[in-house]
């Protein structure tokens, strides 16, 4: 375990001081160090008792690789620096409190990619953090933010692409050794009856599938593996290459343990304190609880089949490659309608992949009557293409051929990216599907974005009564605009790519998908438009007053989440109530 460190001797060993910071006491602001209300190490050690020594002074891992501290430990620095080879250095990030595996937030504070010679500063990690183990912890962190007047952040896994879970200044809720997992073979409730998982909240989505995949078991998650199911993901909505055929993570919930803003350790249900089941069950993570177990629907595992199209623009020209992938969305419903299947397509540098997700079939027959419509189009207007059918026996083995190797899988969630839903009614008009096309190849003319999709018809999997955003019922797909960061290159360079995304990309996949809506998982903080009606939609009044009632001390704060607007980050970096209340 982490030693526990005081204020004074943290700041000794790494000189982590942050310059400039006034003592001036802004009222409707949260202290951060430098602040005389900052709490004193008297104030931290007497923390620290309350929670039984589980309290850790935050050490950035990349401290190595920067003088100033302890000394370059050149060998220590060179493991944390491969973000291509992420099943190695993985573990130094996910399974440490306060990390941040996003390159954006770690915001060249103390990077591996960053001058040695430059100091080793805090920047948006939480000063301490809480090893929390049970509702006490996370109790005793809360009443502390709220008396001391400090921010709060809670981290499961530090995959996050909106720096949501970490904060400048801030005790951190580090809810990674809630490992719990406990299947349940007959669940029983009004309803629901079947087998189900309790998940503690730290358990990461590789682990989940690994344990339940060996007990004959497959339960909804994501592509990535360092993705914390009982978090953000299934209270954030939660895609993934299984919603074709269960639904979105969140529609797989059951129950919520739960300690709300007010200090009280409960269980949600639909039944049960419904309202906070509701909003957390999408209506997005860290803002009416701290999570500590999510109770969901498993499903019995069973074989997979996997059809894989691809094809290339240098074949036959680009107006061809468009062609075809314009009747690629043409079909898109089709072949989505009242199935089960999923299907993950991607297109860069003029080629195009198509993996899709066939739970339950074993006879590469069903591939074809799927596909026939398709081919049938591509062989009319002229494109070569390749198809393959594999077969795994089950989704652990289909997920860990795709995604793997588990638990982390190979790739570090260090990107720029938007999302953006695609409706139905988009994919089956003509001139609608035109103007998204258009949208897709400006965004990929350069060949410096990617856009990746997962599609299935999420809107015919029957579903219990949540929050998450209406758009989701009525879309053919979620697509992403990716580009990988680039470790090694200027700061400066990394964001002028963040601002062509969101000026000159994002705006046309908007105009091209008007009244539709993003994954609120999966959006840039840079994003222009209105959060409000994009990420939450209709559900926002009822959200936001569900907030109000369990965190009346407006504890839970996230960048775009229900209630942000509340808030804004003063020139030091507070964080403060906006309305000046």
């Amino acid at each position: 375990m982490a030693r526990v460190l005081s204020t004074g001797a943290l700041l000794a060993l790494l000189n982590f001081a942050t310059p400039g910071l006034g003592a001036a006491h802004v009222s409707n602001c949260r202290y951060i160090p430098g602040d005389k209300g900052w709490p004193s190490q008297s104030d931290w050690a007497k923390l620290n008792r309350t929670v039984g020594g589980r309290l850790i002074a935050t050490v950035p891992q990349a401290h190595v690789c920067h003088a100033g501290g302890p000394g370059v430990n050149q060998a220590a620095c060179d493991a944390l620096k491969d973000p291509l080879v992420f099943e190695k250095t993985a573990p130094a990030y996910v399974n440490k409190p306060a990390e941040i595996i996003n390159a954006y937030w770690q915001n060249r504070s103390c990077d591996p990619f960053s001058k040695t010679s430059r100091p080793c500063v805090l920047g948006n990690y939480p000063v301490y953090s809480i090893n929390v183990s049970g509702a006490h912890d996370a109790i005793a962190g809360l009443d502390f933010a709220r008396r001391q007047n400090i921010r709060l952040s809670i981290q499961n896994t530090g995959h996050d692409y909106n720096g949501r879970s970490a904060g400048f200044g801030s005790l951190s809720l580090w809810m990674h050794n809630l490992q719990g997992i406990e299947v349940i073979p007959r669940y029983r409730s009004r309803a629901y009856s079947g087998p189900a998982v309790k998940l503690g909240a730290g358990v990461h989505a590789g682990v989940a599938l690994q344990y339940l995949g060996q007990r004959g078991y497959r339960l909804v998650t994501g592509e990535c593996g360092t993705v914390g199911v009982a978090g953000g993901y299934s209270m954030g909505g939660g895609h993934g290459p299984l919603n074709g055929a269960y639904g979105m993570a969140s529609d797989n919930v059951l129950e919520w343990e739960v300690v709300t803003g007010d200090g009280r350790h409960i269980v949600a249900t639909p039944e049960k304190n419904s309202d906070i089941y509701w909003a957390m069950s999408g209506g997005g993570g860290g803002s009416y609880g701290v999570a500590l177990s999510m109770t969901a629907r498993i499903y019995r595992d069973g074989p997979v089949l996997g059809p894989v199209l691809t094809f290339t623009a240098p074949d036959v020209g680009n107006e061809t490659y468009w062609g075809a992938v314009d009747a690629f969305l043409k079909r898109l419903p089709g072949m989505l309608r009242g199935t089960s299947s999923s299907i993950q397509f991607s297109f860069w540098n003029n080629q195009f992949g198509a993996l899709f997700v066939m739970p339950d079939e074993r006879n590469s027959s069903a591939a074809d009557a799927k596909l026939a419509p398709l081919l049938r189009d591509l062989d009319a207007i002229g494109i070569p293409y390749d198809l393959t059918v594999s077969q795994s026996e089950t989704f652990l083995d289909y997920y860990s051929s795709w995604y793997g190797p588990l638990p982390f899988g190979y790739e570090p969630p260090s990107t720029t990216l938007n999302s953006r839903l695609v409706p139905v009614r988009v994919a089956q008009d003509d001139q609608a599907r035109r103007q998204l096309i258009d949208a897709m190849r400006l965004t990929t003319q350069t060949g410096e974005f990617t856009v990746g999709c997962s599609a299935a018809d999420v809107g015919s999997v029957r579903h219990p009564d949540n929050a998450v955003l209406p758009a989701w019922r009525k879309s053919v797909a979620i697509c992403n605009v990716n580009a990988f960061w680039n470790w090694t290159a200027p700061l400066e360079q990394n964001l002028e790519v963040k601002r062509r995304m969101v000026d000159v990309y994002s705006p046309a996949w908007d105009a091209a998908t008007p009244g539709s809506g993003v994954y609120l998982n999966e959006i840039d903080p840079w994003y222009r438009s209105d959060f409000k009606v994009n990420m939450f939609g209709s559900n926002y009044r009822r959200l936001l007053s569900i907030k109000h009632k369990y965190d009346p001390y407006h504890l839970f704060y996230g960048h775009n989440l229900v209630g942000s607007d509340d808030f804004s980050i003063d020139g030091a970096g507070r964080l403060c109530y906006s309305s000046g209340r």
